[in-house]
């Protein structure tokens, strides 16, 4: 414990000030939470764990500034594939910067020795824009230096994806190498329950050339 509490990084100091500031001043923000259910966890092209996931998320916004969690959990105990992420994010109109902290707690919410929420062990510094309806990113992972592209446009009622990867240092992506990790094909549809509300559900077929993988997810947001 002591050591957790000794490597508690900047970044932990950076999101506590800037949500400290943001609900003691008089400016207006707002918050949102939920999860969605998936019956499996692909990132970019990869899945981690194994089975049916459990993915809640909590967000403090106010203006163009956005504080939020992200967590991936499996539903059964030997499903791996546990994710806590913090994040910050700013919308400066043209372009909006996004700074992550990814961390993967074992069994029972603890960390491996040397890693633990917060000490950013895997940082992530991210831009989006769109330009002429296509949605642009690219996210750099600074410890692992890793880098990752992608372009995301809507052909009808499909939304399709394609993300390069290119691995610089260790295997993340493309296992030590570079390509196309993430070809996606999505849509989405609500169920009316009532009058009043609705159950959004969405499903992806993912192709990873690179790993010669491919993945079909089903998924309700609640």
């Amino acid at each position: 414990m002591n050591y957790f509490k000794s490597k508690v990084s900047t970044y932990l100091r950076v999101v506590l000030f800037s949500i400290t500031a943001l609900i003691s001043s008089n400016i207006s923000y707002s918050q949102d939470f939920g999860a969605d259910l998936v019956s499996s966890y692909v990132w970019r092209g990869t899945q981690f764990g194994s089975g049916t996931h459990i993915q809640p998320y909590m967000t403090l916004q106010s203006g163009k500034f956005e504080a939020g969690l992200w967590g991936s959990f499996p539903t059964s105990a030997r499903g791996g594939g546990n994710e806590l992420d913090a994040y910050l994010s700013y919308d400066f109109g043209p372009l909006a910067i996004t700074v992550t902290n990814y961390t993967f707690p074992g069994e029972g919410g603890s960390y491996f020795e040397g890693e633990g929420f917060f000490q950013g062990d895997y940082t992530e510094i991210s831009g989006s824009t769109s330009i002429i309806g296509v949605d642009l990113m690219a996210g750099y992972f600074t410890e692992v230096k890793a880098l990752y592209i992608e372009l995301g446009f809507a052909a009808g009622p499909i939304d399709i994806a394609i993300g390069y990867g290119d691995d610089q240092d260790d295997a993340w992506y493309a296992n030590g190498r570079s390509g196309l990790v993430n070809i996606s094909f999505s849509g989405s549809k609500e169920i009316t329950i009532s009058e009043s509300y609705s159950l959004p559900l969405f499903g992806s077929f993912i192709l990873n050339p690179e790993e010669e993988a491919a993945f079909l997810v089903f998924g309700i947001s609640f």
